[in-house]
């Protein structure tokens, strides 16, 4: 397990932020390594969901890891990733399968809280609310390691999980490295972690944050403080 080194400090609620880690190419490989015995693992190659193979239609809606390392972005066209990569294996989506490993990513986190907000199919927000008067940031982020390990061994596809107190903290924390990591972003750590952050990774235009937030452009350049401050309005 990773240190992150997290002080004991006793909070009112904790928010996690679980985020399915290349959720269609995931679930689509713990469904064929899981369910149908397959062998070779579509997240241990270069791979990606989307259009057709054949026809080498389409654009891509996700990748694995070693399909990025050629260069392969999400919503470049098919024809143009099988240039940079000639193995490349493309395998069409299967939407009823994502509706169904959402609703079992679902299920499990309704184990740990009845408070699930979810974000879009792939992610969540789960809130964690009474448990500050027992335990610290330590245990909370033990918690969050345990949510985590249990999605790997129990469903098969690994997750992001970022812990903080607010909603847009924790999917901020949860936007750092990956894949099959925890994360933390509290207030006072902000200035810290924030300043290797891709500001853009959000984006917004495309989902609005449900906290109302318009974007970084809201933000005060260069100031911290001015961050700090509008974020603590928004649970």
């Amino acid at each position: 397990m990773e240190n992150l080194s997290v002080p004991f400090v006793m909070e009112k609620r904790f928010v996690f932020h679980v985020d399915v880690n290349s959720a269609y190419l995931s679930w689509s490989a713990a469904y064929r390594t899981c369910i149908l015995g397959e062998k070779k693992d579509l997240r241990a190659v270069p791979s990606v969901v989307g259009g057709d193979q054949e026809k080498r239609h389409g654009i891509v809606l996700a990748k694995s890891i070693p399909a990025k390392r050629f260069g392969i972005q999400t919503g470049e066209p098919l024809v143009s990733v099988c240039r940079k990569c000639p193995d490349l294996i493309v395998i069409p989506p299967d939407y009823s399968l994502y509706v169904r490993a959402s609703c079992a990513l679902m299920k499990l986190l309704e184990r740990y809280s009845d408070q699930i907000i979810p974000y879009s199919i792939d992610e969540a927000w789960v809130i964690l609310e009474g448990f500050g008067r027992l335990y610290g940031r330590e245990q909370m982020v033990n918690l969050a390691w345990q949510m985590k390990e249990e999605i790997r061994d129990r469903l098969g596809f690994t997750v992001n999980i970022g812990v903080s107190t607010n909603l847009l903290l924790a999917k901020m924390a949860g936007e750092f490295s990956k894949p099959d990591r925890v994360h933390t972003l509290f207030e006072e750590e902000i200035e810290k972690k924030c300043g290797r952050f891709p500001s853009r990774s959000f984006l917004w235009q495309e989902r609005p944050c449900p906290t109302g937030l318009g974007g970084w452009e809201s933000v005060p350049s260069g100031s911290w403080p001015g961050l700090t401050a509008l974020l603590s309005g928004h649970n």
